[in-house]
């Protein structure tokens, strides 16, 4: 079986249970390294503070655009699991989804599935861009959401993050 989280899932974590720091995160030069290091990732240098969760490799939280960018791996317990099901286990819990864009995609020289999607969570009415990547036994979720009117403001930072993802063995 293959472990996730949904994001409805990590976004109720995290708003309920994280807090403002970046504990035992490894950032150098705005240069985030995953645990193990097996990636590499710039991330954005202004308005983005780390949160401390233990259900992700690292999250960032945009105060001024309500915005969050989570980067997610696990380990991939079965193949029988194709990447468009592991791409779609990614919005379980959510309502009302409208897919905007959904495409097949290289991200680190590897296969990926890139979805943007409107969606509501309780209330709140999201926004979402999401990466879907495989990688030998890992599944890597790179993720940003933020509420339908403010979500074009920090997605630039999002995709250059995306743009550097770099794994450091091949």
């Amino acid at each position: 079986m293959t472990q996730w989280l949904s994001v409805s899932c990590l976004l109720y974590i995290i708003l309920n249970f994280s807090l403002p720091g970046c504990a035992s995160l490894q950032i150098r030069d705005n240069i985030f390294s995953s645990p193990g290091e097996e990636y590499t990732v710039h991330i954005p240098e202004k308005g983005w503070e780390p949160v401390k969760t233990s259900d992700a490799d690292m999250v960032l939280w945009n105060k001024q655009y309500n915005a969050m960018i989570a980067l997610i791996s696990s380990d991939r317990k079965s193949k029988e699991f194709s990447l468009e099901m592991l791409n779609k286990q990614l919005f379980i819990g959510m309502r009302d989804k409208e897919i905007l864009v959904k495409e097949p995609v290289v991200v680190g020289n590897q296969k990926a599935i890139h979805t943007i999607l409107a969606s509501k969570i309780d209330d709140y009415t999201l926004k979402i861009d999401s990466y879907v990547i495989e990688k030998d036994n890992k599944i890597y979720d790179l993720v940003y959401w933020a509420p339908l009117d403010l979500f074009n403001y920090a997605q630039r930072d999002f995709e250059n993050m995306v743009e550097t993802f770099k794994y450091n063995r091949l």
